[in-house]
């Protein structure tokens, strides 16, 4: 299993390792291997020793309450605060250290709670933004993502136009050329 990062932003793409919410629900955290994984796919850190059980459901409460934040921000509803604890708590730890090893190239250190305080971060300064007002939801049926609108005229509707922009096109297509024939 590979991990998509089309959001646009990083807690938004960790939201997204639960897909598929409202339809076919689809944890893509199964194993702790699975958050070290993605976080090394992601670029927040190198490298990510012994995920603990307990790391993981802490990784995955944290993803949890990102996601219903952004929801709510994307739907002009209001946060709940035991969210924005859970968010307020993750980044109160220092995050994934940056160690320059030469021009070009930056070495990214930490282990799970400095990978939770990068994404509790990341978290704040998208919901603590303008940004914020940027969220949307992909309108690509079962797809639940969230992500960043930076289309000129801010009507972007899927999170990806290669997977769900290109299903709802190619099914739009069928449907035209089943009315044609029918005329």
């Amino acid at each position: 299993m590979s991990f998509a990062f089309v959001s646009d932003h990083l807690a938004l793409d960790f939201a997204a390792t639960m897909a598929w919410r409202t339809t076919r629900r689809k944890e893509l955290l199964v194993e702790p291997r699975d958050f070290a994984r993605w976080s090394v796919e992601a670029g927040v850190v190198d490298g990510l020793e012994a995920v603990s059980q307990a790391e993981l459901a802490r990784a995955r409460a944290l993803r949890e309450a990102i996601y219903r934040l952004a929801l709510a921000a994307a739907g002009g509803k209001p946060a709940d605060s035991e969210d924005i604890a859970r968010v307020q708590q993750a980044a109160a730890h220092p995050p994934v250290r940056l160690v320059l090893q030469t021009v070009g190239r930056v070495e990214r250190r930490g282990g799970v709670q400095e990978v939770l305080a990068t994404l509790g971060a990341s978290a704040s300064d998208l919901l603590g933004g303008s940004d914020r007002l940027l969220i949307r939801h992909c309108a690509g049926e079962p797809c639940t993502r969230l992500f960043i609108d930076r289309s000129r005229a801010g009507t972007r509707r899927w999170c990806s136009k290669r997977s769900c922009g290109s299903r709802i096109n190619a099914a739009a297509y069928r449907r035209r050329t089943r009315e044609d024939v029918h005329l």
